[in-house]
This record gives C-alpha cells, sequence and structure tokens, in this order.
C-alpha cells in the first residue's frame, strides 16, 4: 500500500511539474544594452527631464528588464520577449544614480537624483 501512494504521489508531481510548464511562467531577465537600442520615447522622456545627462552622469549605462516565455505548443519552440522596464544607471558626483523607465517613455523612478539639477536646466 506504502509504494503505492508513493507511486501515486511521485506520478501526481510530475503531471502537476509538465502543467505548470505548459503555462509558460516567463523567466525574468536583465541585460545591458547599448543606446541604440533604447526605445525613442524613452531617450525623449530622459532628455526632456536632464537635457545635459550625457555631461553630468559619468559612467552611464543602459539595462533592459523583460520577460522570456517559450511557446512549446507546436512542433516549433518559439521564444517571446516582452520589455517590463529600461533603467539607466551611472555616478553623479560620487552617488549611485538610477532612472527607471516604462517601455513607452514614462519615468517610473529617479533614484539618486536631486531635484537641482533639472532645475538647473531650465
Amino acid at each position: 500500500m506504502k509504494k503505492l501512494k508513493f507511486a501515486l504521489g511521485i506520478l501526481f508531481l510530475s503531471a502537476a511539474s509538465y502543467a505548470g510548464a505548459q503555462n509558460q511562467i516567463p523567466m525574468i531577465m536583465f541585460e545591458k544594452i547599448d543606446d541604440e537600442q533604447v526605445p525613442v520615447a524613452v531617450i525623449q522622456t530622459l532628455e526632456s527631464e536632464y537635457p545635459d545627462y550625457k555631461d553630468v552622469i559619468k559612467n552611464g549605462v543602459w539595462y533592459s528588464h523583460f520577460g522570456h516565455t517559450v511557446d512549446r505548443s507546436g512542433d516549433v519552440q518559439k521564444p517571446t520577449y516582452t520589455p517590463w522596464h529600461y533603467t539607466y544607471r551611472g555616478k553623479l558626483e560620487k552617488k549611485n544614480v538610477e532612472m527607471r523607465f516604462t517601455p513607452d517613455g514614462k519615468m517610473v523612478r529617479a533614484k539618486g537624483m536631486d531635484m537641482s539639477m533639472k532645475d538647473k536646466n531650465k
């Protein structure tokens, strides 16, 4: 009886893990990207808020955060990448700076930025 319960338990767990894999839960990923890969709306928002950000923020780097899923329904497995947000990181007067944008260009967060830099640019 114990062996039967154990075998049924293993069968149930394997079926549940297979069904979970078919639901295509996205894997969270991020990677460093070039300026040319950032959406135009994001660049326009950053330049409107901080026109001389390239002169003031040192070692600025762009990152893309996205979800990655693979469609396994057909014979060919097709990957899908869904952008979640874009992040610009750098240094401003020895402080870490991080600005986060939605894919459509809305600024979500500006960590480490003081408003005095924004006021100087206007």
